[in-house]
């Protein structure tokens, strides 16, 4: 979530990664693309792709193979021989670029690397057509083996960012264990941040050792890409919900902001520190708590997860993570401070993150809310929009007398379902049939 002074609220990360991605692939032109492309011609679009260098080049060609469908099955039969690598057996279709998401792009580039030989042996065949549109194609949008190369470093580059933008989109299975990330939630989207901005800060020294001299506007993009980094990490001042977020994770805390924040970076660590504090004083640390007789006692630690693949997501957010200290806490005697005895307590690992609050909220009642308020912030909204996809799959006209009431209650029982926060089967004396 970027937070957008100008509306005054918590923006998407997916868009803060959208927007940072569209930077590298499509410079400060953008605007001006999209404006001069509505009004251009077939013809001209074709050159107005061509601006885009090797990208531009490999859209026109992909878009000249899915034009027509005897072209489409004309490749797919070159496929049978000229597929190697992940491809080799395979027969797949190209995937075009377009729309407002970047990840389109990142997809036609992998597929049309993985379909290269492919794709370079159909693009050769048009030399030799007679058809002018196919001579146009060849003359201009054959692609050299230098700009295949240009694309194979574009997609590595990119490829962070796509990994983290499907890591962030939400859907998590509860039953993951402790240490599985929670795939879009508001404390996992700053350690993102500094991620990216680790990742094309890596990019740029070395672009300014050399090594992306041989190919053309590489270096550009780089430079574009760190930019809007920087400018939407500077934005995350404007709101405190990002540090209190990771702040009232147990297993990161202020451990990570101090290891972290050193040095010029410092003063900021102060001042998010009072501004969490106000926070904690203004909104939730005079509240009267909630009556709640959940039990406070502990649970063993969970096994160590060793079986389960780690993902991209989740080897960033482990790598981030103070090393844990696993401890039982004091009990709060009421004549400190609920945070201070949270902060009192090291980081540990060994419970997911739901869990540890609701043993605690009993102990710390107004920390839990706050905690509860800051965590159930997603990072992204694409949890939100598959809801109302899903509502509008149930709303046809056959079922156009279904109450609001009864689509919220069948909404929450499907999630829950699938996430493996319940199980309906069998429940209040239900059988379920194996039809």
């Amino acid at each position: 979530m970027g937070f957008d002074p100008k509306q005054k609220r918590l923006r998407c990360m997916g868009h803060v990664i959208n927007l940072i991605a569209g930077a590298y692939l499509f410079g400060q032109d953008e605007a001006s693309f999209d404006d001069e492309y509505k009004r251009a011609s077939a013809a001209d679009r074709r050159k107005l792709w061509r601006r885009r260098r090797e990208v531009g080049k490999l859209h026109n060609l992909v878009a000249h193979v899915m034009a027509s469908g005897k072209r489409s099955e004309l490749f797919l039969d070159l496929q049978k021989t000229l597929n190697i690598g992940v491809a080799e057996g395979k027969k797949w279709k190209l995937i075009l670029d377009g729309g407002v998401r970047w990840n389109a792009t990142y997809w036609m580039i992998r597929r049309g690397l993985e379909l290269r030989e492919s794709l370079t042996s159909y693009a050769a065949m048009l030399h030799v057509s007679a058809d002018p549109f196919d001579q146009e194609i060849f003359d201009n949008d054959y692609l050299s083996d230098e700009e295949w190369e240009s694309l194979t470093i574009i997609k590595d580059q990119l490829a962070p960012l796509f990994y983290l933008t499907k890591g962030l989109e939400g859907n998590a299975k509860l039953t993951e264990g402790a240490l599985q990330p929670s795939h879009g939630a508001l404390w996992e989207a700053l350690i993102v941040l500094e991620h990216i901005m680790a990742h094309f800060e890596t990019l740029e020294a070395e672009a300014k050792d050399g090594k992306f001299n041989d190919h053309e506007g590489i270096r550009q993009s780089i430079t574009l890409a760190w930019g809007a980094c920087q400018k939407w990490y500077r934005k995350t001042d404007d709101s405190v919900a990002w540090q209190a977020a990771m702040v009232l994770h147990p297993r990161y805390k202020w451990t990570y902001f101090e290891k972290n924040w050193t040095g010029k970076l410092l003063p900021y660590l102060i001042a998010g520190k009072a501004a969490f504090k106000k926070l904690w004083e203004e909104r939730y640390k005079g509240q009267a708590p909630a009556v709640n007789s959940r039990s406070t006692q502990s649970p063993e630690p969970s096994p160590a997860i060793s079986s389960v693949e780690r993902d991209y997501l989740k080897s960033i957010l482990d790598a981030a993570a103070p090393q844990p200290v696993i401890r039982r806490s004091a009990t709060t005697n009421g004549r400190r401070d609920q945070y201070h005895y949270y902060l009192q307590e090291p980081t540990i690992d060994y419970l997911s993150l739901m869990e540890y609050w609701k043993l605690h909220e009993v102990e710390w009642p107004q920390l839990a809310q706050m905690a509860f308020d800051l965590l159930a912030i997603p990072a992204m909204s694409s949890e939100c929009e598959r809801v109302f996809s899903s509502c509008a799959k149930q709303t046809t006209a056959e079922s156009s007398s279904l109450s609001g009431l009864m689509l919220w209650h069948q909404e929450c029982l499907k999630n829950w379902q699938n996430r493996g926060a319940i199980e309906i089967a069998g429940a209040f004396g239900a059988v379920l049939l194996d039809i």
